[in-house]
């Protein structure tokens, strides 16, 4: 098995931007005047303002080339104002090579002629030079840009202004001239191989720059380092003469230096020169690079320690001797501190090293014993899949100790390796051979061990190691079961009945289930009573009067047959045809009173019956009673029973009985085929009762070892043996408290959603209280359902974090008990009642503070003090502050600072939007710094800096904040004007999103490089269910990158790209995909310029799909009658769709039959269609009408902005006469639009026939489902 190494970098000196090495300072005498010259060139000005700057300083640079002081004092000035546009808006680099800056600056890298009449004096003498090298390196952002500057003759000036310290001076000015030459020199060859060889082979330019490694000024070594490690990545040829031009010794002294911008780059140097090059690392290796790159390990600089780490892996790749020597040089104990860092890259690194080190057989016991085990199983549980695989690997490698087996299965190792979610497939491979390693290795000692662990261990303990043995052997007891010995069968199923007694904390025919809780009981009294009865059904010629109520709250059965669209649903009598009336009776009977009693001869009958009708209760209670008459005479057909009609309870007390009884069996003829039958369905209980999942199962197989030909333990006794071990497994495994019980808390978000609906529909429909007490209209009820479950859960979580080590049991009663009791207060209130009555009722209103409600206003210190007072008493529960619509100053953010730090340890949701609103800018960066640094290490999982007009500097003003966050669920950045700047910020500020569900980057500024940055973070968030990148002028490219991004995304529920410029190609990208999306229910994809292509590729991957879309937004897309008939087929096939809009587009009327056609059958939660501004004529219209007529609960038709003719208007309302509500408004309607109309009855009929012609030839086409 191979371990994939990580990728190396190459370094590039940009300032104040992404992947730095180094920020290019300017000298202190300089700043001031570069300020100066920065707010005077990008702050006021215009675009032509710029262009004008732009244009003077070339003029500049043109013509003053000279050694007079005003030429000179002019020429500096000139570099350092491009030098400042390009650093700071890079988008302003384009703008400055269009304007003939590249030769203008070249000039000035040499210095100018003598020309009799100069003085002897040299003003300003090397800075013009390293003003023009600085410029030209932030130029040299795009490859054409940087064959450009090397065309022009850079090369040869810039190696030149490398050797200015030859001539003796070590001014500061010749310092600065060298550093920013060899600056310029690693951004001119940064990924061009091409420049780099040029350098080396034609300029000479390796040979000064490993002279420059000793020179007396640290930033001149650094920046001399950089321009090496560039020159050095992947190039052989430039790695070579680094190492003929003596440099290792330099830079292995380097590796020392306390300095950590000089010891990180010198070893990126080396990383770089040993990668690929074998010799190379040798000669690295004897010139005493071990321990220094070992001691930096513990480096201050994380970058430093993830090129160390690297570096060590690389070290240790082959060379078995090195291996051990990192070893005990001291480089375990570093590497694992490593893995519980926060920085993802560096536990990566370090997991890879290990990984490389666990190759030897004393290293494995060394890690282990030195506590490595622990942290890199935790790693197990990233969702970054290069750090899953390497922490994986090391695992494997510690797996082929011995010494380690007995701690592998301490830890719970092993539930970790079959239990886990493994991202790659490699990954998965790696840790199925993990798990048969440890199998092998269960014998001799390592067993011997196990079993002491298992003696005399305290519980804990003794239960993992239960568990392990009872993973990893049941496949070989379930092979016992088919041996051709009769002894080992016997053994095998003793020990197997011995272990599933023991694993039951009830067996199921040890005591009758009680009836389940059910909301209605009528009671005896109305059993078969046509006392108010709604409903007879017909059994065998006679009447049962029923009751509707009663059977819809019985079972999903009833709710089916009276709810949905069966014939059933608005009948009085319904016949059952397959049911006796005493089995009828019986089963109506439980319905009605929750108890019934069962004799043995008519349980059959009746669980069939329980089955069909969905009485999980009733069947218990069946399956308990056909339970006691199990005998050896019936088995086979007790089990065949238990297939039939899913009865997982009989089905486990048939499998209890064979094995309990296997001895008797076996002499019967025929059971060995029921045996076999059954090995399935054992190992799938045994599954469920001894682990969280039955998905993993790569760790039950035969353990080699234990094999008849294996002479060294022979069958016999491995089978006595084990007959002994399972009995011992047992023993633990029935003392152990309920380890493997479901958690019921916290419920899925699809669970919350789901319940928030039910309780809607009980607050609006007609109910028994609804009856008595009167109904919401329905978006009352939404609104109270929404805020009654909030309140309920946030009350039911209290709970459960006061006792966490429960199930969560008692917080489920109470989030039901919670839910029930303010159902019923809101109905109690009337039909009137608002939900912010809910929340002042609540007795967990104080988790939430919120000042955002009040009118907007300015807050100072003494206002903060006042408002923020709730907040320092001890004791409170806030989890959720909203500062949103509040302005703080400097004072109220001082005032709040201590009072969010001594609250970040309890605090989730933060709302920081528009909270700074009005402030001066450097005010507001000031503030939001305060809040960033009161609020780091806090554990928030939802935060929203919204409305903040953040731009890059208010991201990088809350870079504390959101460097510290490793649990964020949610991020709301909208409104904000993130540039591509600001995005390339979010993207690198915030290190961990491995748990982001929701991330909305609505209304800003992105363009297509902005969103390449914003892709990246959707790469790393693989659990990310709700995304919306919507306006923020995304095109083609952006587009693309977004698309190939949320491939990772399987989990997405809410996609919402709207109001981009995607085109054709980014649409047809994104329709790839949308097809790997299984869980997809709002798609919002209008104004993306998809036409035609991009719109049919987009509907085919969403008709092949299994998302159960609920909302279809495609407006304003250009589309034509050419894609109709794709996206009619995808809006058929979509059963669950409740909202389609595609609204400012061009269907016409054939487009518009087509899609009214795919939604005419079914779909019953249809409620709103948008066909607005489609140049719709009468024929559309009326189809669109008369489908929606059939839909029951439908709210709104748009059709606004067509041309439909009055006539069409007036048929389109008589047609919806009886619910004139659901057509919108027809203001914008054109009827001129319509062809003119003759006045006389002969045209109106020829446009009549005219009309339905049309609409007979449209009904006629077929959706086209392949299309």
């Amino acid at each position: 098995m191979e371990q994939q190494q990580p990728e190396r970098r190459e370094g590039r000196s940009f300032p104040e931007r992404k992947g730095q090495k180094r920020k290019l300072e300017e000298g202190a005498a300089a700043a001031a005047e570069d300020r100066e010259i920065s707010a005077s060139t990008t702050t006021d000005g215009g675009g032509d303002a710029i262009l004008n700057e732009i244009a003077a300083q070339v003029s500049v640079l043109n013509s003053a080339f000279s050694w007079q002081e005003s030429d000179r004092a002019a020429a500096k000035r000139a570099t350092q104002v491009l030098a400042e546009l390009a650093k700071n808006a890079e988008d302003l680099v384009n703008v400055i090579v269009d304007g003939g800056a590249v030769p203008a600056l070249m000039t000035h890298l040499q210095a100018p002629p003598y020309i009799d009449g100069d003085l002897a004096q040299k003003p300003f003498e090397h800075e013009v030079e390293k003003g023009s090298a600085f410029a030209l390196g932030l130029l040299a952002i795009k490859p054409e840009y940087q064959k450009l500057i090397v065309d022009k003759g850079a090369l040869p000036h810039l190696v030149n202004l490398l050797k200015r310290s030859k001539d003796g001076s070590t001014s500061r000015a010749v310092n600065s001239v060298i550093r920013r030459a060899a600056d310029a020199i690693t951004n001119l060859a940064h990924e061009n191989s091409s420049i780099k060889t040029r350098v080396s082979r034609l300029e000479g330019g390796i040979p000064p720059l490993v002279d420059l490694l000793e020179f007396s000024d640290s930033k001149v070594q650094r920046a001399a380092a950089g321009a090496l490690r560039t020159l050095a990545f992947k190039n052989d040829d430039n790695k070579n003469q680094i190492v003929d031009c003596s440099a290792l010794p330099t830079l292995i002294l380097m590796l020392g230096s306390e300095d950590a911008a000089i010891h990180y780059e010198a070893v990126g140097v080396i990383g770089n020169l040993v990668h690929s090059s074998p010799n190379i690392k040798k000669e690295v290796l004897s010139a005493g690079a071990l321990q220094p790159v070992i001691g930096l390990l513990s480096s201050c600089c994380p970058e430093s320690q993830r090129e160390a780490a690297l570096l060590l892996g690389q070290f240790a790749s082959t060379d078995s001797d090195c291996k051990v020597h990192i070893v005990q040089r001291g480089a375990v104990r570093p590497l694992i501190e490593m893995l519980q860092s926060p920085d993802v890259q560096l536990k990566e690194m370090s997991a890879f090293a290990l990984g490389r080190l666990a190759q030897d057989s004393h290293n494995q016991a060394g890690i282990a014993h030195s506590g490595g085990l622990g942290p890199l199983l935790k790693l197990l549980d990233s969702r970054n899949g290069s750090l899953q695989h390497n922490a994986a690997f090391a695992l494997y490698g510690l797996a082929d100790n011995e010494d380690n087996v007995s701690d592998f299965i301490r830890v719970g190792g092993i539930q970790k390796l079959q239990d886990g979610e493994f991202i790659v497939q490699a990954t998965k491979d790696c840790v199925s051979k993990t798990l048969k390693r440890l199998e092998e290795k269960i014998h001799g000692r390592v067993l011997r061990h196990l079993l002491y662990l298992m003696r005399i261990s305290e519980k804990s303990i003794q239960r993992r190691v239960a568990l392990a043995l009872a993973h990893l052997w049941l496949e070989l007891l379930l092979g016992l079961l088919g041996s051709t010995n009769t002894k080992q069968q016997l053994d095998g199923a003793a020990a197997l009945y011995k272990l599933a007694n023991k694993s039951m904390a009830l067996s199921p025919v040890e005591a009758a289930p009680p009836s389940p809780t059910q909301r209605v009981y009528l009671g005896e009294q109305y059993v078969n009573s046509a006392t108010l009865s709604d409903v007879t059904f017909l059994v065998e010629g006679r009447r049962f009067y029923a009751h509707r109520i009663c059977l819809l709250a019985s079972s999903d059965a009833f709710r089916a047959m009276f709810d949905g669209g069966y014939r059933e649903k608005d009948a009085r009598d319904i016949e059952i045809p397959n049911i006796k009336w005493e089995v009828f009776e019986l089963m109506m009977r439980f319905i009605y009173t929750g108890s019934v009693d069962i004799t043995i001869e008519i349980s059959q009958d009746l669980l069939r019956a329980a089955d069909q009708y969905l009485l999980e209760g009733l069947k218990r209670l069946c399956e308990y009673t056909i339970a006691q008459d199990i005998t050896l005479e019936n088995i086979g057909g007790m089990y065949d029973l238990s297939e039939a009609f899913h009865a997982m309870s009989l089905r486990q007390a048939c499998i209890l009985f064979i094995l309990e009884h296997f001895d008797k069996l076996s002499t019967m003829h025929g059971q060995n085929q029921l045996v076999q039958r059954t090995i399935p369905e054992i190992r799938e209980y045994f599954c469920r009762a001894l682990t969280k999942s039955t998905t993993n199962l790569q760790g039950l197989r035969l353990f080699s070892r234990l094999d008849a030909s294996s002479g060294n333990y022979p069958l016999c006794n491995a089978i006595s043996d084990l007959f002994t071990i399972t009995l011992l497994m047992a023993d633990i495994l029935d003392s152990r408290p309920h380890t493997f019980s479901i958690k019921l808390w916290p419920p899925s978000l699809p669970t919350r959603q789901a319940l928030i609906e039910r309780m809607t529909n009980n607050l609006s429909s007609k109910t028994i209280f609804t009856d008595k007490f009167g109904s919401l209209t329905k978006d009352q009820a939404m609104e109270n359902a929404k805020r009654i479950e909030d309140v309920a859960f946030s009350t039911a979580n209290l709970q459960f974090e006061r006792e966490p080590d429960g199930d969560g049991g008692s917080a489920v009663q109470l989030y039901a008990k919670e839910c029930s009791k303010m159902i019923l207060e809101v109905l109690k209130k009337g039909p009137v009642c608002k939900a912010e009555q809910v929340s002042s009722a609540s007795p967990c209103k104080e988790t939430v503070f919120d000042i955002s409600k009040d009118k907007r206003a300015f807050i100072e210190a003494e206002e903060a003090e006042e408002l923020l007072k709730p907040l320092k008493e001890p004791g409170n529960v806030y989890t959720k502050i909203c500062f949103s619509n509040r302005s703080f100053g400097l004072g109220a953010a001082r005032v709040a600072e201590p009072i969010l730090a001594s609250l970040k340890d309890q605090l989730k949701v933060v709302d920081l939007s528009d909270f700074v609103a009005g402030r001066p800018e450097v005010e507001a960066l000031e503030v939001m710094n305060i809040f960033s640094s009161a609020l780091e290490g806090s554990v928030l999982s939802s935060l929203n800096l919204s409305d903040n007009a953040l731009g890059e500097k208010g991201v990088r003003a809350f870079g504390t904040l959101l460097k510290s966050l490793s649990s964020l669920e949610e991020l709301y950045l909208m409104n904000d004007g993130i540039s591509k700047e600001a995005a390339q910020a979010v993207s690198e500020l915030i290190p961990s999103t491995e748990k982001l569900r929701v991330l909305h980057f609505h209304n800003n500024m992105t363009g297509d490089e902005g969103a390449v940055a914003i892709s990246e973070v959707v790469k790393r968030s693989p659990l990310l269910e709700n995304f919306r990148c919507s306006s923020t002028r995304v095109g083609e490219g952006g587009g693309i990158a977004l698309s190939e991004a949320l491939e990772n995304c399987t989990l997405m529920e809410k996609l919402d790209l709207r109001d981009n410029m995607f085109g054709t190609e980014a649409g047809v990208s994104l329709s790839k995909t949308l097809s790997r999306f299984k869980h997809l229910a709002e798609v919002y994809l209008s104004y993306l310029n998809l036409e035609d292509e991009g719109a049919i590729a987009i509907a085919n991957a969403l008709k092949d799909s299994a998302a159960p879309i609920e909302v279809l937004e495609m407006a304003g897309n250009d589309i034509t009658v050419e894609a109709a008939s794709a996206i009619a087929a995808c809006v058929e096939a979509k059963q669950d769709l409740n909202k389609l809009n595609l609204s400012e587009n061009e269907l016409k009327d054939e487009g518009c039959l087509q899609i009214a056609k795919s939604v005419e059958e079914e779909h019953l939660k249809l409620q709103y269609i948008d066909m607005s501004n489609n140049y719709i004529r009468r024929a559309g219209a009326r189809a669109l009408a008369q489908v929606v007529v059939k839909k029951e609960g439908f709210k709104l038709l748009n059709i606004d902005g067509n041309i439909i003719s009055e006539e069409g208007i007036e048929e389109v309302k008589e047609i919806l006469k009886k619910t004139p509500e659901v057509l919108g408004a027809l203001d914008d309607n054109d009827p001129d639009g319509e062809e003119e109309e003759e006045d006389d009855e002969e045209d109106e009929e020829k446009e009549g026939e005219e009309n339905n012609e049309l609409e007979s030839k449209l009904k006629k086409l077929e959706v086209n489902e392949d299309d």
